[in-house]
This record gives C-alpha cells, structure tokens and sequence, in this order.
C-alpha cells in the first residue's frame, strides 16, 4: 500500500528511539549502582579466581590478594577451563561466565560494575531485536508493539536485570530468541512441512542451537523450553497431524539437551545431586506451598513490574478470554486505526489460525516458565525478582495483547487505547519515582566505602564467624579500600600478638553475628592496650562496623 515503506522505515526510528531511551536509563541507574549482592562477588570471583580467595587467621592480607580473586590478573585472561572448573564446582552452568570473563580480560586487574553492567546490555540489545521481531512475527498492532517496548525497556525489573551482575538478563535473551523461533516456526510450517530436510535445517536447528546455548546460561532456562515444546509438538502432531515431524521436533529437543549435558557433565550432578537441584526439586515436589509460592510471585510481578496495578491486567485478561469466546476469530473495526502500514496484518483465516496456534505455544511457554520458576526458586524477598525477571517481557506482550482484544471487543478507538496507553505509562512512572523499585543499587553502601575510604590509612581487623568465612565477601567493596587487612577467627580466644595491630591507637572494626562475638572483643581490646572503647558506625546484614579507640 502506498506510505507502507514510509511508515515502516520511522517506525523502526521510533524503536530505536525507545531501544536507546532504555539503555540510557539502566546507565543512569548503574552509575548510582553504590554496592553488590553477594551472589554479585561470586560472579566476579567465579570467573576471575586466580589461587583462591580465603581467610587467614591472625594474619594480613593484602589489597591486592583480594583483588587478583575479584579481577582478571594480566596474562591469565580468556582462560575459559579454569571458569568451567570452578562452575563445576558450584551449581551452575559456564556460559554466562564465558560472556563476562571475557569482557573482564579486556581490562586486567580492574574491578568495576561495569564489566558486568555491560555484558547485561548486550543480552538486552538482542532481547530487544527479538521482542521486535516476534511481535512482527505475532502481527500485533503498532500501539501494542510500542507500549510493550517501552513499558518492558523502562520497566524497574528490566533496569535491575540490566544492573544486576548475573546470568538473568541473558537467559531472558535465550526465553525471547527461543520464543521468537517457535513462533515462527509455528506460523512457517506448512511452507516448511514440505520438504523435512528445510523443516529440520529452518525451523528445528534453529530452536536446537539456541537450547542447547540456553540450558549452559542458566538450568531454568529448561522451564520455558519444556512446556513450550510441549505446547508446539501438541500443536504438529495434533492439529497439523503430523506425526512423523512432531517426533522429529521432540528428538532434536532432546538431543539439543543431551549435547548440553555432553559438552558439560557436572549439569546432571548440579541437577539432581547439587544442593540447589536438591532443594529445588524438594520445593518442586511439595504441593502444599504450591500456593504460598504462587501468591509470593505473583504478588512480585504485581507490586514491581506492574506497581501494584495487576488487579486492573487480571481484570481485562478476563473480559479478554469472554471476548475471544464469543467473538471468535475475526477483526473487529476499531484497531485498524491505530495499524498504520499494518492493515494486512489480521486479514485471511489462514493467519488469524497461524497467529492463534503461535500466541498458544508462547503462552504455554511463558506461563509454564512463571508457575514452574515460582515452584522451584529461592524465596529471599524483593531480589526474588531475577527468577521471574527472564520471563517479563513476554508475560507484558501477552498482557497488552490481551488488552487489544478487549479493546477490539468494546470498538477499540482511539481514545479508549490512549487512556488505557496512559494508565500503563502512569504505572510505570510509579514503579520507577514514587515507589522506587529498581533493586540491587545498595544506596546505603554509599556512605561505608566513603567512611573506609577515609579511614584507609588506619589498621582495619576483620573479626570473621569460621562457619561462614564466605561472608566476608559482602565486605568486598569496603575492604578494598584499605592497604592490607588483619583477619581475626571470632572463635579463636588466643591473645592478639602482632604488634601493629596491638599497638594501634585506633582501629576500624568489622565483626561478623557469632555466639562468641563479644569474647572476641573481650580479647583484642585485652591485647591493645592503648583501646578502650568500641562506637557501632555501621550495621548491616550479619555485619557491625565499629570504631575502636
């Protein structure tokens, strides 16, 4: 139609517009980015270890020991055994380890949020393609395409994704890629169907390869690849009736998976015998939290990607479902006026078929991927987020679809999309200003590295609980502010001898929860004889700073 490649041509200025308008906020977000999870240290330590990090009792240590366990140290950059070795050791899979040590060998011996701030912007760069791509694909109209991008690139969650220095950000690229493929193999299939060599070759190898790249990123990446193979081989062998080709699906699923397992055999020990696969499984199998669980996500999904407006979604979902009931397939007047070189986009049985069959599978798969994650993952609170946060985007897409067809059903104007438009950009405002629900900034940890950094030429002890040694990691940040730190085992009553910590007149004091805490206090003010007194300068979780004079 005439003005069609115009049109086409600004809209993908617009999405650009949006894809640019998005990274710029995660970077406006990840400069105030003040502190790390702890599971952020372990992706810095996982991937960049040299000898080990440790605790040494009554002993120094050194910036720099800490820091070549945190950093890539020169020449043992792009060492990828040693980043698989250390995963086998843990729980995880090494690919996303692969990503950000890489980017971290490109610049030695620095440690910064930005390698890993980074490596989630490419992730977000390609699940923003493919977003575009699949709504393409979907033949959703204009509006529904620019609401989702703008409402799922500016969303909190998808900021703390981008900030948040682990695998999620990825596997929500791998969810997307893999969503987009089905759709189009669903929507392709009959061409396809016609000769089983370009099936295979076109629609299945595809789905292969990203699976097999999906399930060594992250193993819930698994949760969205089940249900919506199951949903896409219900959909060849029983509507299509072909049961030869959905066999041929299900075998290359499986053996996608199996290569996985191949190329890194820790996974089935990280699956079925690992403490996180144990507990997983333990949580999976237990149906009486079924719904505790549920509730806890969803109210997540409500109060931080929604700002506490999902009762109004779950509303038109509803009305959504009743609408398709009775109405059926077909394309009711009102949404052509937003569809602007698109108006052949819901035209013929044929599509609408393909389209129904396509929005299904991505359904099941979403769906599956939300209750199966919320079955299985760790309850630890708002950071509980990065299990869903991988599935967001499309949970948004099919929300917003779902509201244009209740738009279709009540006449669809344009007045009706821009108030339901404003509703959703009011929600987003909300979750980003006034209810602040961007995670894993850590504001507070401001103010600590400030107040090391000021003291970094006073003697700095690290009383540590010897049962939980690792802890001393959340300390990283401040810790490094300092020359070198003596180390302390809270539990270990020997006198303090070394003489520049006994004769210190004033020390900065880092004590880790223990049942013997206040006999080691007890201890070293005994063996410093010029200190006296202890201040409490800062409280954190399973942490009190003191200054000691």
């Amino acid at each position: 139609m005439p003005g069609s490649k115009d049109f086409n041509h600004l809209k993908k200025y617009v999405f650009a517009f949006i894809f640019v308008l998005s990274v710029a906020l995660s970077l406006i977000y990840g400069f105030q980015k003040a502190g790390f999870h702890e599971d952020e240290y372990y992706t810095y330590y996982s991937t960049n270890r040299s000898i080990g990090l440790f605790q040494p009792d009554r002993e120094w240590q050194e910036r720099q020991a800490v820091l070549d366990e945190f950093t890539v140290r020169r020449g043992e950059g792009f060492n990828y055994g040693l980043v698989k070795l250390v995963q086998s050791w843990d729980v995880h899979p090494p690919l996303y380890y692969f990503i950000f040590h890489t980017i971290c060998s490109f610049v030695p011996g620095v440690f910064t949020k930005w390698t890993g701030i980074a490596a989630n912007l490419i992730a977000f760069t390609i699940s923003f393609v493919f977003l575009c791509l699949l709504m393409e694909r979907l033949r959703v109209p204009f509006w529904v395409e620019l609401l989702t991008l703008i409402f799922w690139g500016l969303n909190p969650q998808t900021v703390s994704a981008n900030i948040f220095v682990r695998m999620y950000a990825w596997l929500g690229a791998a969810v997307i890629v893999c969503g987009y493929l089905h759709v189009r193999l669903i929507k392709e299939y009959d061409t396809l169907s016609l000769d089983l060599g370009q099936l295979f070759l076109k629609g299945y190898l595809p789905i292969m390869t990203v699976s097999f790249l999906g399930f060594l990123i992250q193993y819930f990446y698994i949760f969205f690849f089940f249900c919506i193979g199951v949903a896409t081989t219900a959909v060849i062998v029983f509507s299509k009736r072909h049961i030869k080709e959905g066999a041929l699906y299900a075998a290359g699923c499986a053996i996608s998976l199996a290569l996985a397992v191949l190329v890194y055999p820790s996974a089935l020990r990280h699956l079925f015998g690992g403490y996180r696969g144990s507990d997983a499984s333990g949580s999976f199998l237990d149906m009486g939290n079924t719904w505790m669980r549920l509730s806890f996500f969803t109210g997540l999904l409500n109060d931080f990607v929604f700002a506490g407006g999902l009762v109004v979604i779950a509303a038109l979902l509803f009305v959504g479902i009743l609408v398709k009931l009775t109405r059926g397939p077909g394309r009711t007047a009102g949404m052509g006026n937003m569809n602007t070189g698109n108006e052949k986009r819901l035209d013929g049985a044929g599509i609408m078929e393909h389209s129904a069959q396509a929005i299904a599978v991505l359904a099941a798969g979403t769906l599956g991927y939300f209750l199966l994650a919320s079955k299985t993952a760790l309850l630890v609170g708002a950071a509980s987020n990065r299990y869903e946060m991988p599935i967001y985007a499309l949970m948004i897409l099919l929300i917003f679809m779902d509201a244009g067809y209740v738009l279709e059903g009540v006449g669809g104007s344009r007045m009706l999309i821009y108030a339901f438009a404003a509703v959703c950009l009011a929600l987003l405002l909300k979750g980003l200003v006034s209810d602040q629900r961007v995670l894993f900034l850590y504001p507070e940890d401001t103010a600590k590295t400030l107040y090391a950094a000021e003291n970094s030429e006073e003697v700095a002890v690290v009383m540590f609980n010897p049962a939980t040694p690792q802890n001393v990691w959340r300390l990283t940040d401040e810790l490094l502010e300092y020359p070198k730190v003596y180390y302390m085992d809270e539990e270990n009553t020997a006198p303090v001898t070394d003489p520049s910590v006994t004769g210190a007149s004033k020390i900065i004091l880092y004590a880790a929860d223990d049942d013997f805490q206040n006999e080691a206090f007890d201890n070293l003010l005994e063996s410093c004889t010029n200190l006296s007194t202890m201040t409490r300068v800062f409280s954190e979780d399973m942490w009190t700073t003191y200054e000691v004079k």
